[in-house]
């Protein structure tokens, strides 16, 4: 019993933190500064470099070459640079620090609403914050049928009045969504 409860509190620390994490992945065009410790600073100044994401979701770092970067956080891309430094045994226990860039990131919200508009993206910003950011349904959309597409896909298809009636299934928004509402 008492394990369930330390597993179930736990899980429950755990949790906001690795859904905040899936919303800071790294994207192609992001830029951050990296500093390198747990080794002579002759060395980690050769690390200390500002870093762009490359087109293919990569970048080079010194002595390692090159690393996936696109769709990790930035602690999950620190694991990973410390864990090809020791595994090359170019260092014996170094610490990767990431800092991201500031960004800036964007919801796309087009159709029936009265000002069709590219919105900036915030953590908490969901289907109908975005659409009454736009300005709300314009006087032709019946507000059925509007569409989440995210990553090329349709995420899901919702209706306007549903989303009044039960505000618990308003969908949060991720940067690169595109809101599309019928007419």
């Amino acid at each position: 019993m008492r394990r369930l409860l330390c597993l179930t509190v736990l899980l429950a620390l755990l949790t906001p933190r690795l859904s905040a994490q899936t919303i800071a992945t790294l994207r192609t065009g992001d830029v951050f500064d990296m500093r390198l410790s747990g080794m002579p600073a002759e060395y980690a100044q050769e690390f200390a470099l500002q870093y762009t994401v490359g087109q293919d979701g990569t970048i080079n770092v010194p002595l390692v070459g090159e690393v996936r970067a696109v769709g990790l956080t930035s602690t999950q891309l620190e694991r990973t640079i410390q864990n090809r430094l020791m595994g090359e045994k170019i260092f014996k226990q170094p610490t990767v620090i990431i800092n991201v860039a500031a960004v800036q990131r964007f919801v796309s919200v087009s159709g029936g609403v009265r000002q069709p508009q590219r919105l900036q993206w915030s953590p908490d910003l969901t289907l109908t914050s975005a659409v009454g950011n736009a300005g709300g349904l314009d006087e032709f959309s019946k507000g059925k049928g509007i569409r989440i597409i995210r990553e090329g896909r349709v995420l899901g298809t919702f209706n306007w009045k549903d989303l009044e009636r039960d505000p618990g299934g308003d969908p949060k928004l991720l940067p690169g969504d595109q809101v599309t509402v019928p007419r």
